[in-house]
């Protein structure tokens, strides 16, 4: 699959500049890695959310997302013994707060990745999330 062009600027498009943490979504859902997937799917249920993220047990590393799609390619499996851990799909990309939208898209872009973390720097825990949809949304105002 060819690789997406890098976005130089998104300048033409209203409000283009904006910090993620203006159009992202303050919080997010996590699970450890030991969790089951019945967890992990009970999680995005209810939370409405459509991608969890994994953490590790014990030292708080920000590990990946498990994704919807993730759970269908385990559809047939027992999900009451894998964890989210070995459903990871998708790398935890970080973004800083301050990152513009077109820093993000760009970011996203680069590593194929459908969300990103919002993480202070020096801080394991993510203030929010920002998904594609939401970079759309955004642009498409």
């Amino acid at each position: 699959m060819a690789r997406a062009p890098r976005v130089r600027s998104v300048a033409t498009m209203s409000e283009s500049l904006k910090a993620v943490t203006d159009i992202m979504r303050s919080g997010v859902v996590s699970v450890s890695r030991s969790t089951l997937l019945e967890g992990v799917g009970r999680a995005m249920r209810e939370h409405g959310v459509h991608g969890v993220l994994v953490v590790d047990d014990h030292a708080g590393e920000l590990l990946g997302w498990v994704t919807a799609r993730s759970l269908l390619r385990h559809h047939a499996s027992d999900w009451t013994h894998l964890t989210a851990g070995q459903a990871i799909s998708e790398s935890c990309i970080r973004v800083v707060p301050s990152a513009s939208v077109t820093e993000a898209i760009n970011a996203m872009l680069d590593a194929d990745a459908t969300r990103l973390a919002v993480v202070r720097p020096g801080s394991h825990t993510p203030d929010g999330v920002v998904s594609d949809i939401d970079l759309v949304t955004h642009l498409a105002r």
